[in-house]
């Protein structure tokens, strides 16, 4: 097979690329398994927040908000700390101080029934929305084969090598033949990169707990996604009245 372009993993990273890219030229997208979208896309904790990764990030996500604009609901996001925590919110808000992004002091117990006493802190970011992450992924592929782009599934990479001006693929599903390669392997970049003789840049893969809770009373549909300023912990409501939980833990594993 012969294209101008092969990205590497079709998840929400690749699919949206193939989508821009596919009316201007043409486009292979390689994906490992027998449908895209079964890891870290199909896995999302599916929430859109200006404040996330920082200051540095917050341009990038702002900038992203009428494209997503389709596929966002409304949530809010309430940033919560004990007094301890008084220096963390005050860095918090100033570091948005200058930026877009609308930061509210409020009573926390406002906000969340049942709230311990000593969580007093809380920083409330109305923007924060869902995504629907299916629908967003789902539109990119359809929007990628309308212009032309082909899916290719069961096409695990196992070598990449540089001819002249063009790459040789050699994958599960056959030999592809690419003047440009992308890496969008999410957890398996480094070694997509080191299948094509290209250094890696040290991108782990981490594993994650996830409790669903169902809590009596229910949670109730307004509450908002809550997150310690400690960041120790995050939760969210999910459908019929349960929370999705978060502690944040960050195990270093295989892909």
């Amino acid at each position: 097979m012969r294209t101008d372009i092969a990205i590497v993993g079709a998840g929400i990273a690749g699919a949206t690329l193939a989508a821009e890219l596919s009316p201007h030229a043409r486009v292979v997208l390689l994906e490992a398994e027998d449908l895209p979208g079964v890891h870290a896309t199909g896995r999302s904790a599916a929430f859109w927040s200006e404040t996330y990764g920082g200051a540095a990030i917050q341009p990038l996500t702002t900038a992203s908000g009428p494209t997503l604009a389709p596929w966002l609901q409304p949530l809010g996001s309430l940033h919560i700390g004990r007094a301890a925590d008084r220096a963390l919110a005050d860095a918090f808000l100033a570091e948005f101080a200058d930026s877009p992004v609308s930061l509210v002091e409020v009573d926390p117990a406002a906000h969340v029934p049942g709230l311990r006493a000593d969580w007093t802190i809380g920083v409330l970011e109305p923007s924060c929305a869902y995504i629907d992450v299916a629908g967003l992924h789902a539109d990119a592929l359809a929007l990628a084969r309308a212009g032309g782009a082909t899916l290719v599934t069961r096409a695990a990479l196992r070598s990449g090598e540089r001819r002249g001006d063009r790459w040789r693929l050699d994958t599960t599903a056959g030999i592809v033949d690419a003047a440009i390669v992308v890496d969008a392997a999410g957890a398996w970049a480094d070694a997509v990169a080191s299948a094509c003789g290209v250094a890696p840049i040290g991108i782990r893969a981490y594993r994650r707990t996830l409790a669903q809770l169902r809590v009596d009373p229910p949670a109730p549909a307004d509450l908002p996604h809550v997150i310690d300023l400690a960041g120790s912990f995050y939760f969210k409501p999910e459908s019929g009245g349960r929370l999705w939980l978060l502690p944040h833990d960050e195990t270093p594993t295989d892909p």
